[in-house]
Parts: C-alpha cells; sequence; structure tokens
C-alpha cells in the first residue's frame, strides 16, 4: 500500500517511479525513483513481448476472428506528456495493435484508479473499456456492478488456468470471474545488512540472525538501538500505509478486523487481541524506544530515505522496494536482505497478500472485451512462454543488473506454468548479482499464511488505524482498547452500516 491507492508493481516514467502495493500508489519524483534508462527497463519487456513473430503469436492465434466491424476501446493509466519512456514503449505496443488489428481502435485515458475519483466515474459511465485497480477494491466495485463478467473471454485465452489460483479468487464471485489479475505481493521483512553487521547481528555465513518471532524483532530492535545508535524498526502511520502494516502485526495476533453476521458486516477490531497488537505497537515506542523519533512517516518520503542511508535497520516491505530505495538513496545492492515475517502468539505464518488487477467497464459489448484482451496480450501480459516474452524478460533484467540494481531474488509469481517459471528462472539466475540466501527465507516461506485484505473499504480502514497507530505513539497513557472501540465505532457508523 502506499500513498493514494495502493497493490504490487513496478511502473516507471521519466523521472518518476510508481509502485502498487496492495492498493497503493507510489509515485516517486527525482531520485525517488528512477532513471530513464531503469524505466525503459521496467517497462521495455511488455512492450518487447509484443514484438516480432506472427500475428497468431501475438494474439493467441486469433487473428482471423478480425472482422470488418471496427471496434473501439479505451485504456486507462496513459502514459502521461512527460513521461517519454512509457510512451515510447507505448507507441510500440500500438503499432503492433495496428498491424494486427486494424479494425481495432484504442483511445487513450490517462485517468488511472482513485478511491475518490471513481465513483463519480463509474456512476456517470465513463469508465474506461480496460482500466486497472487494486484487490481492496474489488468487492465493492463487482457488488455495485461496474465490472463486466469476462468468465468466457478468460477462458478463452487461457488466463483462467494460466495465473495463480491465489489471486485468481481475488477477482472471482459465484464462479464467474470479473477481474485479471496482474501483480501480487506479500509482505515480508526488510534488513539493513549494515547496521545488522555493526550491531553484530549476522551469522558465520554473514545472514543477518532473523527474528522468527514479534517479540525477537523488538529485542533485536533494541539490541541495535543500543548499538548503533540508529532505529531498529520502521512502521508507517500515514498515507495509510500504517493500517496497511498493523494489519500484519494484529493478524498474528488473533485478531479480526471485519466479520459478517447475519448477512451484516460488523467491526469486529474492538477485540483482546487487537489491543494486544496495538499495546505491542506502543511497547516499540516507548518500552523499546525502537522507532525514529518522528510518529507521522511513511514509506515513500520516510522509510526509503531513512532505510536507505543506514538509519533504519528493519521495516515492513516487498521485494519491488529494493531497488526503488537504491535509486533514491544509492545504496548498495549488497545492504539488504529479506525474510518472511516473524510469526507472533497465534503459533503460524501471516502475511497480506495484495496486487492489482484489470477490469472492464460494465458497459462494454463482448467485442470489446475481446479487443481488450489483444490489447493486453499484445502489451505482453499473456499466458504464453513465447520467445518474445522471454526476449523481454532478459533485456528487463539485464538492464537492471547494467543499473546495478537487484536482481535475482523473487515474490510471489504470477504466472503457475511451469515452463514459463523454470525460463524465467534461468534468466533471474543468468543476471543474478547478489547472495540469493540473503533473501531465500523470503521467497521460500514469504508466502506462507497468506491472509486476503478486508473485503469492505479497506482503504478507509487503513486510514482509521492510521490515527489509532498514531495516538498510542503520541500519547504514552493511551489505552490501547479503549481506541481501539472508539475506531471500530466509528468505522461502522461511517462505513460497514451503509453496506447494503
Amino acid at each position: 500500500m502506499i500513498s493514494d491507492s495502493k497493490e504490487s508493481a513496478l511502473h516507471v516514467v521519466k523521472n518518476a517511479l510508481t509502485i502498487r502495493l496492495g492498493g497503493i500508489t507510489l509515485r516517486i519524483e527525482h531520485t525517488k525513483k528512477i532513471t530513464a534508462t531503469l524505466a525503459l527497463t521496467l517497462l521495455l519487456t511488455a512492450g518487447l513481448a509484443g514484438c516480432g513473430g506472427s500475428k497468431e503469436e501475438n494474439a493467441g492465434g486469433n487473428t482471423e476472428e478480425a472482422s470488418n466491424k471496427q471496434v473501439t476501446i479505451k485504456v486507462s493509466n496513459w502514459p502521461k506528456p512527460n513521461e517519454e519512456a512509457k510512451i515510447a514503449q507505448y507507441e510500440q505496443v500500438m503499432a503492433k495493435m495496428k498491424a494486427n488489428f486494424p479494425d481495432i481502435i484504442v483511445d487513450k485515458d490517462e485517468w488511472g484508479y482513485d478511491v475518490s475519483s471513481f465513483l463519480p466515474k463509474a456512476a456517470s459511465g465513463q469508465l474506461p473499456t480496460v482500466y486497472e485497480t487494486f484487490f481492496t477494491e474489488t468487492s465493492k466495485i463487482i457488488k455495485a456492478n461496474y465490472a463486466a463478467d469476462i468468465t468466457d473471454t478468460m477462458k478463452k485465452y487461457g488466463y483462467d488456468q494460466a495465473i495463480n489460483p491465489d489471486l485468481l479468487k481475488m477477482v472471482t464471485k459465484e464462479g464467474k470471474y470479473y477481474g485479471i489479475p496482474k501483480d501480487g505481493y506479500v509482505i515480508g521483512m526488510l534488513y539493513n545488512m549494515n547496521l545488522f553487521k555493526e550491531a553484530g547481528l549476522l551469522d558465520d555465513k554473514g545472514i543477518p540472525k532473523f527474528p522468527k518471532t514479534y517479540d525477537e524483532l523488538a529485542e533485536t530492535a533494541q539490541i541495535i538501538k543500543q548499538k548503533t545508535g540508529k532505529a531498529g524498526m520502521f512502521l508507517p502511520t500515514k498515507s495509510g500505509q500504517g493500517g496497511w502494516m498493523f494489519m500484519n502485526i494484529a493478524w498474528a495476533y488473533g485478531a479480526e478486523f471485519e466479520k459478517q453476521v447475519d448477512g451484516k458486516w460488523q467491526a469486529v477490531f474492538n477485540s483482546p487481541e487487537a489491543a494486544a497488537a496495538l499495546q505491542y505497537v506502543k511497547d516499540l515506542k516507548w518500552k523499546y524506544d525502537v522507532l525514529p523519533d518522528n510518529n507521522l512517516v511513511d514509506v515513500t518520503n520516510d522509510m526509503f530515505r531513512l532505510f536507505g542511508t543506514d538509519q533504519v535497520a528493519m521495516s515492513f516491505g516487498t521485494n519491488d522496494w529494493s531497488p526503488v530505495i537504491q535509486q533514491q538513496t544509492k545504496m548498495s545492492k549488497d545492504n539488504v536482505a529479506m525474510s518472511a515475517l516473524p510469526v507472533g502468539p497465534i503459533g503460524k505464518p501471516v502475511t497480506l497478500l495484495g496486487g492489482g488487477l484489470y477490469m472492464f467497464s460494465p458497459n462494454v459489448t463482448p467485442e470489446q472485451i475481446d479487443a481488450g484482451f489483444k490489447w493486453l496480450k499484445t502489451y505482453g501480459f499473456t499466458p504464453e512462454s513465447s520467445e518474445e516474452a522471454l526476449t523481454g524478460w532478459d533485456i528487463e533484467k539485464k538492464t537492471l543488473s547494467d543499473q546495478g540494481l537487484i536482481v535475482g531474488p523473487y515474490g510471489l509469481r504470477i504466472w503457475t506454468d511451469e515452463k514459463r517459471i523454470g525460463e524465467e528462472q534461468k534468466i533471474l539466475d543468468k543476471y543474478n548479482n547478489v547472495n540469493l540466501d540473503l533473501f531465500r527465507d523470503y521467497m521460500d516461506n514469504g508466502s506462507k499464511g497468506m491472509r486476503a485484505e478486508e473485503p469492505v473499504n479497506a482503504q478507509e480502514l487503513y486510514q482509521k488505524l492510521d490515527i489509532v497507530l498514531q495516538t498510542v505513539l503520541t500519547d504514552k497513557n493511551a489505552d490501547p482498547l479503549e481506541i481501539l472501540t472508539k475506531a471500530a465505532e466509528e468505522f461502522q457508523r461511517d462505513y460497514l452500516d451503509k453496506v447494503k
């Protein structure tokens, strides 16, 4: 999650990088982002995947279905004038579309999903044919009938058999598909190697001594603070990011947030379990003193800077964050390690699963849905393990490696085809430039205990929990259960009571 909206993928533009995590959209300007070369890197794959080959290869072998009747579609998140690298990539895809599907007209729409702007656009019938959103939003979008049933076309092009089923079920209702998962992530732990080394917390192989429980995390953070004088742990508290990360802790303590009772949604986070999780956060500040001095912080402006300049030793995060931190702070690729999240009192792994997806406007025709899929396949988002797609993957990883950015570790895989996974892994191995043992725990265990984000008004819930966190971090006498009870009552009144 980050900044405006949220879910996992890197999108690069000229001097800005956008990361989607859990529904939150991160836009990083200047160094916050990336060089145009990296931009080209992350964007070029899709473009190259659509280059070369026959029409059948690039369109799934369905060119014979083209008719003389023109079909017009509108695609969201079109690059803005200053996004030169992405514009070049889109123009390449457009040229391929015109060559393969002359009867399909693709219109531009720069609009990108935003919680505040979506409803007016949807209610007025102005949604693009194909638009991007986040898993946190799918339930309310489907319930409001603002997404088309794309089941038949999903099956026609094989997406239903090719996408990670844990992601696919998040776009399914009553056996019907209403979206195409395009990326996914699970939350893990990021470690600053320099600070762990300075604190004497590396093992004999040079691997950080990863905390296995939340109690161990607090103890480790305290050692780092005592040995280095730097913050042991970072926890965001604003822009919805605090609630987003706190949910991982609360689940590990056995807390629940939303529950359906007799067909109605109830806010149930005014519980002893949630209070214990909030007390843990409070202790990080007042008992262990391991958090940054500033209590009002976010990921983009604060965590990236502090972590990349050796001011913070540990943070929640995903593997997609490391290239951004490197670009923003010039941090060495060898100064990062990752693990799965610690285990809480419930005694088993739990981590938040998020991501982004494509949806289709509810008023589209079957022909427009088909044209939208052809656009996505030409763009490079396709189940096929084609030579063109792998060439694009190769160039992407080579460019990242040439930039000195981390290549090798992987997160949640989108596609399930073993051949595709194997071919992509060969390319990762080819350009691997870090010690994978530093990331092994995240790669092997990070996806255990995945939990989807809350189904109703998740973004608004995160905002509400931000305030809860801010309260216990600024008031030493704050009572966690009392604060949560008040927040649950407000969330119930303002959101859940309005769900029909």
